[in-house]
């Protein structure tokens, strides 16, 4: 345990404090708290009273470790320019005094004694200010990155005293040092990756511990780790269908990290953006959209994904379909809020039909302000969450493998009036009148 001497210069050789006639267990003089040793993080803010229940009490005050008197500036600055360390007088007055710490440094650490004239006798109490400092995961990058391949380390710098014990843990399982992964060093808390490979991407955790006689402490630092990789295929897709005068997206997907760069490419030349063809990257996927315009159009297109890791490729292959037919399209039910459709078109043998996109927009309005939704085949086509008693305009189209056909001849539709209860009661007490009159001139032709 460090502990620190009390030099005995001109100021304590004036008061005794450490003559033989001290008596630090005197109960003539009380700290409070008191015990003797106190342990506080740095930068944390700390008082220690210190007074006495004697009949005559002089000369109470306080001395640092070095046996310096900590000065009571009471009177002589402003509250906000008094010293980090200072004292003021104790809720017992001239019988008490308070030793204040503000905003603890490590080199405050030491012996702090109370010392005074009680009843003509010297005596001082003392404690012992351990200063510790907090676990501090500095500089320690959240998201890290290791190397497909080779052996990689992930960073924990960390500081604190006493000095922390760190383990490490892989998707809340704790690593154990061996084949797979090590320590830098002794002197160093980082943690090596051997023979990296794409399963060791996930969530680790850095967990420090601090245990002494004096404090425990426990912090853990969350880190997404990555790994760096070659592009790899998302998904087989190699061939696309259109038609002439028809659009397509040519799709290229991949797993890449860094994210991959793409390049399109068609009989040896690359393909820029253009009336005819724009392009789209986002999140290793990049979309070739073309508007099939001539039959030149079709064949093979040859995506390149690369990043600083790899390249891959793949020619995807754009055959000329069959343009769907126009389907059929009726309003079936109506209701206040929706509206039930059958819809039908013909099938080619080869390219059936998938699905249809249905548009519909309230009568009167654009077709650039229409909603549209799709609906797979065979699914129910019910349009939902419509304004009651409004007139609404829709069409379809097919979808087959090619893309979509034109859209159908257009269908109004009026959604239902919702009827209230009010009206309801109205009504039949109306028809209600109507009936007993009839009845009573009935009654009255018989008589």
């Amino acid at each position: 345990m460090l502990r620190h001497s009390v030099s005995h210069g001109p100021f304590a050789d004036a008061f005794s404090f450490y003559s033989t006639a001290r008596a630090d267990s005197d109960d003539s003089l009380v700290i409070m708290p008191s015990a003797q040793q106190r342990s506080v993080f740095e930068g944390e803010s700390l008082f220690v009273s210190c007074s006495s229940q004697g009949k005559n009490v002089q000369r109470i005050l306080w001395t640092g470790p070095e046996g310096n008197q900590i000065t009571d500036y009471k009177g002589s600055v402003s509250y906000r320019d008094l010293p980090r360390i200072h004292v003021e007088e104790g809720a017992a007055a001239h019988n008490g005094v308070d030793l204040i710490f503000d905003n603890i440094l490590r080199r405050d650490r030491g012996n702090y004694t109370c010392s005074a004239n009680v009843d003509g006798k010297e005596v001082s109490k003392s404690f012992e200010l351990f200063v510790d400092k907090e676990i501090d995961f500095l500089d320690t990058p959240t998201i890290q990155y290791l190397e497909e391949g080779f052996d990689s380390e992930l960073i924990c710098d960390i500081t604190g005293d006493p000095e922390p014990t760190v383990t490490w843990s892989f998707e809340g399982k704790k690593i154990s040092y061996g084949d797979k992964y090590a320590k830098v060093s002794d002197t160093s808390n980082n943690l090596i990756v051997s023979n990296v490979t794409l399963k060791d991407a996930g969530a680790y955790a850095c967990k420090a511990v601090q245990v002494s006689p004096r404090i425990t402490e426990m912090k853990d630092l969350s880190i997404d780790v990555k790994v760096h990789h070659k592009p790899l295929w998302n998904d087989d897709k190699t061939k696309a269908y259109s038609y002439v005068d028809g659009s397509v997206n040519l799709t290229c997907e991949v797993k890449a990290e860094p994210e991959a760069n793409f390049t399109w490419t068609k009989d040896n030349g690359v393909i820029y953006p253009s009336d005819s063809a724009q392009i789209f990257n986002d999140n290793n996927t990049s979309i070739l959209q073309l508007k099939v315009n001539d039959s030149r159009m079709f064949g093979d297109y040859l995506c390149i994904a690369q990043n600083k890791l790899g390249t891959l490729e793949r020619v995807i292959i754009l055959q000329q379909g069959e343009k769907p037919a126009v389907p059929t399209a009726k309003v079936t039910v109506e209701g206040v809020d929706r509206l039930e459709l059958s819809i039908d078109a013909k099938n080619h043998p080869e390219m059936p039909i998938v699905g249809y996109r249905v548009q519909y927009k309230e009568a009167g309005e654009d077709w650039s302000r229409a909603q549209s939704t799709y609906f797979k085949k065979a699914s129910i086509y019910v349009l939902e969450n419509l304004k009651n008693d409004t007139p609404y305009v829709l069409r379809a189209a097919s979808k087959n493998a090619a893309g979509f056909s034109d859209y159908s001849v257009e269908v109004t539709k009026r959604t239902e009036k919702i009827i209230s209860s009010a009206s309801t009661s109205a009504s039949f007490s109306i028809s209600s009148c109507v009936a007993l009159l009839l009845f009573l001139l009935v009654s009255a032709s018989l008589l």
